[in-house]
């Protein structure tokens, strides 16, 4: 139950300051608000950008006190149906991520409920860790023979269950996460409820790869060339993972910010200078 939400105001209908990020870029305009409650808002967007859209999941900030809501319709773009957002959990950010991911069957993931860490194991194998030591020795070709038992393991469990799907690598695509999920982009559709075994490469100080399930929320085609945009609900993560997410979506929601507000002072700085030179 979120604690906040007996505290929160509902926005009168009419005009508003909009922010949210699309193609990298933090976007400032103005919006009207057409219906709203406590929970939700029908807002249209003031944009002449006929390319723009936004999809499912994109975060938005409106009013001057950023008040935070995601979208959940967009057909009518830039008309936009958005939820009210305040657990901390749910707070987004726009970034370009390497995602490993794979399809699970209904039954292995029944089979595997509760201890997801088998099929991390079996989808993506164990982690090849570089030894700390300089020289080969007999405690380096322990540590080699052992990361070899691993992977003939893997492929052993892999023709056990009769599964030879490979986990698909889509790398350097843009990726919209939070620590209840994430929307990213897919050579392939899914159906709604899906479970997709997720590997996320996370920019953090010295490289995080986290691993976790998903369930399936929406697929849409996104593009020529078998590209979906595919949202997911984190299912059986960890606190310990979701901590680790959390952290760096608030690094990476610094980093907007501040590249945004770099951007302004530049921009101002040249009106300035225009003005001077005129």
């Amino acid at each position: 139950m979120d604690i906040n939400k007996g505290t929160q105001s509902e926005i009168k209908p009419g005009k508003v300051d909009v922010k949210f990020v699309s193609g990298g870029e933090t976007v400032r305009t103005e919006g009207y608000i057409k219906s709203s409650s406590v929970e939700a808002i029908v807002i249209r967007l003031d944009t002449n950008d006929k390319k723009m859209t936004l999809p499912v999941g994109t975060d938005i900030y409106v009013s001057k006190e950023d008040i935070h809501y995601s979208v959940i319709d967009s057909k009518d773009f830039p008309e936009v149906k958005a939820v009210r957002l305040s657990r901390r959990e749910h707070v987004r950010v726009d970034d370009i991520l390497k995602v490993d991911y794979r399809k699970i069957s209904q039954e292995d993931y029944e089979r595997c409920e509760g201890n997801p860490e088998i099929i991390f194991k079996n989808t993506f194998g164990e982690p090849l860790k570089t030894p700390e030591i300089e020289e080969a020795d007999s405690e380096l070709l322990y540590k080699l023979i052992y990361q070899a038992n691993l992977k003939i393991d893997r492929i052993l469990n892999i023709l056990e269950s009769r599964d030879t799907e490979r986990y698909v690598s889509a790398g350097s695509e843009g990726v919209n996460i939070s620590g209840a999920g994430m929307r990213f982009v897919a050579n392939r559709s899914f159906s709604i409820g899906d479970i997709i075994a997720l590997r996320v490469f996370l920019p953090l100080t010295h490289g995080t790869c986290v691993t976790v399930l998903g369930k399936v929320t929406s697929s849409e085609e996104s593009g020529p060339g078998n590209r979906y945009n595919v949202s997911v609900r984190f299912v059986e993560l960890s606190e310990s993972d979701r901590e680790i997410i959390v952290r760096y979506v608030f690094k990476r929601q610094r980093e907007l910010l501040r590249l945004g507000s770099e951007r302004k002072s530049r921009e101002s700085e040249s009106v300035d200078g225009e003005k001077a030179r005129g």
